[in-house]
């Protein structure tokens, strides 16, 4: 009678085995633990020609087994930890044709295999921690293009393979920790086009590699020291605009890149010390509009970068990213957030007005010499349907809700600051049971004055048009909030006191004139109105005389 199966725990912990293990060619299947923790083998283990399956712990801690490991071509599946903690083989190992499957931890600690290691056509799946520590091979390691997973820790610590590493374009996943201290690749490596993460750890301290890293568009997150240690990479570094999220150390003491890093528009977080030591990336970087989150850290030692130019105002930018300068560049399409703090090297917004009037309001202060395009006022107070304005001078503290007006015609106008203290609190003003108040991001207002077309517009009066149930304050404005529906249609403006020579609305429309002409009483050109009297001469042709008290 032939033995076709050894079933499960058949010789489990019999550690008084000694020399060469033969399984006869009748077994087909090994069972779950059959052979587990028999330490006395000193020889070499020799498998059915017509095996086909070994069992979950089939062999597991069988330490003493020596030579070549050759799985024959009817296996077709390698249980869970078959061979965990098997060192002591000392030749190669050769696989099965016919398996679709490297269970989890199946060659653990099996760290004496030397030579190639050929992953079969058939397999689809390699398992968790699967070749952990097998860091005996000495030669190349070829994954075919039927794998779709590559589990987490698979070939951790196999430290001995040379030669280029190709992942395959069938691979969906790489896992954590996946090649994680296999420095001895050459080469470049490519990530294949269907892999959406690249998990924590993947490649850590694979420092082995001497070309090009590619990073296809289907990726989006880079994990947490995905590729620390990576010192061997050469040329730029381009992050493809799918990715949103650059984990802690993902690229830190990746020396060898010598050109230029680019992060794309896509980007919303890059976590603490991401591109530390990474001093090869040169020149100028700038961060998108996306970006939300930034850890400490980002480039500390990363000397030749020098500049770092963010267009958003993200949480984090109080940590230390390294020595760069820091300079903000912001506009309506920044991302602002309310955790944004510290010390900036420069900072400015810059906005195209298509009115003269408008609105404003910075998390951080201007100082106003007069020399700029633009004039501040603040509300000084209400009277009836008109709001009296009062030019500011010096400093506006940050978060000063102001009434902004062009000085000229030109429409795009910058407002910035070097090195200061940003304030993400708004200043609120009250006036007269309203409160003139800013946002520094879109805002919904459903009751109040908002501006347009060079007045203040009642939001209860517009919200009976059509559907409208509120209207839109866009970042970096200011509203006047807390009006009532008996309250006037619209708030006209007067700069400093009252107006004379001509009715409030005409010194209005005088002054709203981006084109008119100011003279004094001698007929000297004046670049805005002053104290006194002031002769305009209006776009349409019209003088008109105003005195501004």
């Amino acid at each position: 009678m032939s033995l076709n199966v050894i079933p499960e725990w058949t010789f489990w912990g019999c550690t008084s085995l000694s020399g060469n293990l033969v399984i006869p060619n009748s077994v087909t299947k090994i069972g779950d633990n059959a052979f587990y923790n028999c330490k006395g083998f000193n020889g070499t283990l020799t498998l059915s020609n017509n095996l086909k399956v070994i069992g979950e712990y089939a062999f597991e801690r069988c330490s003493g087994f020596t030579g070549n490991l050759t799985l024959p071509n009817s296996v077709t599946t390698i249980g869970s930890s078959a061979f965990y903690n098997c060192y002591g083989f000392t030749g190669n190992l050769t696989l099965s044709n016919s398996v679709t499957t490297i269970g989890n931890f199946a060659f653990y600690y099996c760290d004496g295999f030397t030579g190639d290691l050929t992953i079969p056509n058939s397999v689809t799946t390699i398992g968790s921690s699967a070749f952990y520590n097998c860091k005996g091979f000495t030669g190349n390691l070829t994954i075919p293009n039927s794998v779709t997973t590559i589990g987490s820790s698979a070939f951790k610590k196999c430290y001995g393979f040379t030669g280029d590493l190709t992942i395959p374009n069938s691979v969906t996943t790489i896992g954590e920790s996946a090649f994680s201290d296999c420095y001895g690749f050459t080469g470049n490596l490519t990530i294949p086009n269907l892999v959406t993460n690249i998990e924590n750890f993947a490649f850590y301290n694979c420092y082995g590699f001497t070309g090009n890293l590619t990073i296809p568009n289907s990726v989006t997150t880079i994990g947490n020291s995905a590729f620390y240690g990576c010192t061997g990479f050469t040329g730029n570094l381009t992050i493809p605009n799918s990715v949103t999220t650059i984990g802690e150390s993902a690229f830190s003491i990746c020396t060898g890149f010598t050109g230029n890093l680019t992060i794309p528009n896509s980007v919303t977080t890059i976590g603490n010390s991401a591109f530390e030591n990474c001093y090869g990336f040169t020149g100028y970087l700038s961060f998108p509009k996306s970006l939300k989150k930034i850890g400490t850290g980002v480039f500390r030692s990363s000397n030749n970068i020098h500049t770092v130019n963010f267009q958003s105002l993200p949480e984090g930018i109080s940590g230390n990213l390294g020595w760069q300068s820091m300079i903000f560049n912001l506009t309506d399409d920044s991302y602002i957030s309310d955790l944004a703090t510290g010390t900036v090297d420069a900072i400015s917004y810059t906005r195209m007005m298509t009115s003269n009037w408008g609105t404003l309001v910075l998390p951080y202060p201007l100082t106003l010499t007069g020399d700029e395009p633009y004039r501040l006022y603040a509300i000084d107070n209400m009277t009836g349907d008109e709001l009296v304005l009062k030019q500011l001078y010096g400093e506006v503290a940050a978060g000063t809700p102001c009434v902004v007006k062009r000085n000229g015609t030109e429409s795009e106008l910058t407002f910035g600051h070097h090195y200061t203290e940003l304030n993400m609190a708004i200043n609120d003003q009250p006036m007269d049971g309203m409160k003139f108040s800013g946002t520094y991001w879109t805002k919904d207002v459903t009751d109040g004055y908002i501006i347009a077309k060079d007045c203040f517009w009642n939001v209860e009066k517009l919200k009976g048009v059509g559907s409208v149930t509120a209207v839109k304050v866009r970042p970096f404005r200011a509203w006047l909030s807390g009006t009532s529906a008996n309250a006037p249609a619209q708030l006209s403006m007067r700069i400093d006191g009252s107006t004379t020579g001509i009715n409030a609305a005409e010194a209005l429309d005088a002054l709203n004139d981006a084109e008119a002409e100011y003279y004094d009483l001698s007929g000297k050109r004046l670049d805005e109105p002053q104290k006194g009297v002031n002769i305009v001469r209006m776009k349409s042709g019209k003088t008109k005389k105003i005195i501004i008290k």
